[in-house]
């Protein structure tokens, strides 16, 4: 599953727990927007996976890196240079880039929809 299908994914379902049993509630503009905020926060969920990936392709020479990563030998690497928390480095601003994009794309997205949908539509 790419990043924006969890972003998507997961505002979607933050949405259907806001409203329940009614099923054909209207949300309130601010249970959308943070319905967005909380996909984009938990679309993250593979940062450990995104840290490995950048190490390996990491053009960086040391004493202790080994040359030729692959998944398990660059986790081990990360682990035994920066312990568990080595993993959700660069987390916080991940994190928040992917609120606002998701913010944006899906609270945007669908405002727009409603507005366009909305609209009285003219007679040709």
């Amino acid at each position: 599953m790419t990043n924006w299908g969890s972003r998507f994914g997961i505002s979607r379902v933050t949405e259907s727990m806001f409203r329940g049993q009614d099923t054909t509630r209207k949300l309130e503009t601010w249970e959308r927007l943070s319905a967005s905020a909380i996909g984009g926060a938990l679309a993250c969920w593979n940062q450990p996976l995104e840290v490995i990936r950048v190490e390996m392709q990491s053009q960086a020479k040391a004493a202790d890196r080994p040359a030729n990563l692959n998944l398990f030998s660059a986790a081990k690497y990360i682990y035994q240079k920066s312990g568990l928390l080595g993993f959700y480095r660069g987390v916080t601003p991940r994190v928040g880039l992917s609120v606002y994009l998701t913010v944006c794309m899906v609270f945007g997205g669908d405002s727009i929809k409603a507005y366009f949908s909305e609209k009285p539509k003219a007679n040709h």
